[in-house]
């Protein structure tokens, strides 16, 4: 008995505090942090070191992220919980013993009756080993599916870093244009005092300040609010300082790889979300023949020993079968037989929705490149504009409101440009993201 009782399982309490909570939220500081292969569920992740004072860069970010998400960190507790499905289907059922003892309380030359019966229900031998594969392909199903997670979250820091370096450089040329203006609104002053320049000319500088102060003020909000989806997505505090890298875009793609064909090729088997289904189907399909098989009656053998009160000693075996009359076990089989339809026609909607996306994200970059050399152009002439007139200005041969109203298209005009590179670098992530891919192949890109 004492043996039997080591051999099982004991209760340990895990109580849900707020210590306990607390030291399952502490993250690493982003002064050191070793990142292995062997530590991930996605092998596309490269294994990278982090030092301290090291700048942060898109990729580093996506497999930080991959490591510090809390959200990812209690998602992969659903794969002890598969491991443990695994195990539960390969389990057999216990042999059943049983005792029995008849106590005579009339007649003489009597003795006491007993039954000693030992039985094994072998249902279970029959179903097993579709039930372990189903467990199996399940539990490869559920690692997939962390994976796939692990990637959208690693492309998404991706995404969120190289918009912050975008949303940075921004913020500098706003920087410099304001100071720039307003040593423009201070001389300006000086002179409107002295009486040499008209209220009209200083009036039209002081508009051109304030208008460039307000889209400064939105451009930091909106870096707030991306710094703060970096932070979450990490695992950091929301004030923990971010060290990105400066002037770091995406690989401008080239125009050979803005068709979809190529990013098509080998999309099943580069998709973790068309894998984790594909093992999701043959793991239904296991368990719609461990439903067939689970048609087979429940039968159980066993081997008994008795004595009758005449003291007559018997030795003999037996069989329970139970007959399939009303329930040969059709609902299973319909609802497992269902449920792989289901699956099929999900796999199917999900390997046309990702099609679709991947000639989406392409026909849109490809529009934007298109964008983009327009308003580079764009720039370029009005730079060439700016200087023509603010020699003119200085000559006094236009009106200041129309140099500075020049000056803020020439401001707006680059702060589209970046933004547009802030999307492009977006949307090659999207792609990268889509199609299974960790970065763009090197043929694929121009300049960075």
């Amino acid at each position: 008995m004492w043996l039997v009782l080591a051999g099982c399982a004991h209760y340990h309490a895990r109580p849900l505090t707020p210590e306990a909570v607390n030291a399952a939220l502490a993250v690493h500081p982003m002064t050191t942090l070793w990142v292995r292969r062997a530590h991930l569920l996605l092998p596309s992740l490269p294994p990278l070191v982090v030092h301290k004072g090291e700048r942060l860069t898109p990729d580093l970010a996506a497999v930080v992220a991959v490591v510090g998400d809390p959200a990812l960190r209690a998602l992969r507790a659903q794969e002890a919980v598969a491991r443990a499905q695994v195990l539960a289907a390969g389990l057999l059922p216990n042999p059943v013993f049983s005792y029995g003892v008849g106590v005579p309380f009339s007649g003489t030359d009597l003795t006491r009756a007993f039954r000693v019966g030992l039985g094994l229900p072998i249902e279970s031998w029959v179903t097993r080993a579709p039930r372990v594969k189903a467990a199996l392909r399940h539990a490869r199903a559920v690692n997939l599916a962390i994976a796939w997670q692990e990637w959208q979250v690693a492309a998404r820091a991706k995404a969120l870093t190289y918009a912050l370096i975008m949303g940075r450089a921004e913020r500098r040329l706003l920087s410099r244009e304001i100071r720039a203006l307003r040593q423009s609104v201070a001389i300006l002053a000086d002179g409107e005092v002295a009486g040499y320049v008209t209220l009209g000319v200083a009036g039209a500088a002081r508009l051109a300040l304030r208008q460039t102060e307000v889209v400064s003020l939105k451009v930091r909000q909106r870096l707030a609010s991306l710094g703060l989806q970096l932070h979450a997505l990490l695992g950091v505090r929301a004030r923990a300082p971010l060290r990105l890298a400066r002037h770091m875009a995406h690989a401008a793609p080239g125009r050979g790889c803005l068709h979809s064909a190529p990013w098509l090729q080998g999309l099943t088997r580069r998709r973790l979300d068309l894998r984790a289904l594909r093992e999701g189907y043959a793991s239904q399909d296991a368990a719609l023949r461990a439903a067939i098989a689970g048609q087979f009656p429940a039968i159980t053998v066993g081997v008994d020993r008795a004595r009758d009160t005449s003291d007559i000693n018997t030795l003999g075996a037996g069989i329970a079968v139970t007959l399939p009359i009303f329930n040969h076990n059709q609902g299973a089989i319909a609802e497992a037989r269902a449920t792989r339809r289901a699956l099929f026609r999900d796999y199917t909607a999900h390997l046309f929705a990702a099609r679709v996306g991947i000639h989406r994200l392409i026909t849109r970059l490809r529009y934007l490149r298109r964008e983009m050399r327009r308003t580079q152009s764009a720039v370029h002439a009005l730079a060439h504009l700016e200087a023509l007139y603010h020699a003119a200005l200085v000559k006094h041969r236009i009106a200041a409101l129309t140099y500075y109203q020049l000056l803020e298209q020439l401001v707006r005009q680059r702060l589209v440009l970046l933004r547009d590179r802030a999307l492009r670098d977006q949307l090659a992530v999207a792609v990268e993201a889509a199609s299974g891919r960790f970065e763009w192949p090197k043929a694929c890109v121009l300049r960075p």
